[in-house]
């Protein structure tokens, strides 16, 4: 272990204290190793106060690009010493909440049987994860992609549909165009933003409405009781509303207007030397939706 690894181990840790725990050494050792590096560098790299500890402008640098380059790096060897192996070891994948429980679980598990010498960890959450600091091999996302130092493969289109109970359809009558959602109530996905915006592609072009409601949740599984129940309008991914679109529970709206679909897609940390464990989940996946669609 050298000084640079002690310095990004501090970083991580946001203290002295947890890198010497991680380590497995004391903060008086990790002090001396980040204040020698800061010598050889000759630049100061951590602020340090009693009660706070913060990376400098040269320290930020620093550690962006050094971590980058040790990912890099560890790719690199990875490749050279297990390149040719079979899949093995922890895959720790991230995905969200409700995909993961109707659609994921089954594929995982498929997958963990097939693969039996891979320890597998599906970790279900709706907020955005970060892959270093849960220590995740890759995640799942539903939306749109966004810039990003991850790596985003794309797997399968996921379609959206607007939809209604047939109880609050016959009470509040159907809407035949996007500007009647706004004499009605529309069940708000709020997880990413207090304001939600529906958009629309029809014979006049593209609409984008500002819609209210007086019901909101940050989960889809949610939403769609809350319009069963006949709460109001909801616009969620298929693969929440196809049960109760097929069994009539809910009745799709506004048919005639096209919804850009949000993609499933996959992010993991480098496009070089993926894993085995990784690239061998990543083909399972693609295969299936691709058999799927």
């Amino acid at each position: 272990m050298d000084d640079r690894e002690v310095f990004f181990n501090v970083v991580e840790a946001n203290s002295f204290t947890g890198a010497a725990k991680r380590l497995e050494t004391t903060p008086a050792s990790v002090s001396r190793r980040v204040k020698a590096l800061e010598q050889r560098l000759g630049v100061r790299l951590l602020q340090r106060t009693t009660r706070k500890l913060s990376l400098t402008e040269a320290g930020d640098h620093y550690f962006r690009e050094g971590r980058r380059l040790l990912h890099d790096l560890d790719d690199l060897e990875q490749a050279l010493t297990a390149s040719a192996l079979e899949p093995q070891g922890a895959l720790r994948i991230a995905a969200p909440m409700s995909f993961g429980q109707r659609k994921l679980a089954p594929l995982v598990a498929r997958f963990a049987r097939l693969h039996s010498e891979i320890r597998i960890s599906l970790i279900l959450e709706d907020r955005e994860t970060d892959l270093f600091d849960e220590a995740a091999d890759l995640a799942i996302r539903i939306g749109y992609p966004a810039d990003s130092s991850m790596i985003v493969r794309t797997i399968a289109p996921i379609p959206r549909y607007a939809c209604a109970s047939p109880e609050y359809l016959r009470r509040r009558g159907r809407p035949e165009s996007p500007e009647d959602l706004l004499h009605h109530d529309c069940l708000h996905y709020n997880l990413i933003s207090e304001r939600e915006e529906w958009t629309f592609l029809g014979e006049d072009g593209e609409q984008t409405l500002v819609i209210k409601g007086n019901f909101c949740s940050n989960n889809g599984d949610v939403l769609a009781e809350a319009a069963m129940q006949g709460l109001g309008i909801t616009l969620l991914p298929s693969f929440i509303v196809e049960e109760a679109i097929a069994d009539g529970r809910l009745i799709k709206v506004l048919e005639d207007y096209e919804r850009e679909p949000l993609s499933l897609f996959a992010l993991y940390p480098s496009r070089h030397y993926v894993p085995a464990k990784t690239r061998r989940f990543l083909e399972y996946l693609l295969d299936h939706f691709a058999r799927s669609s």
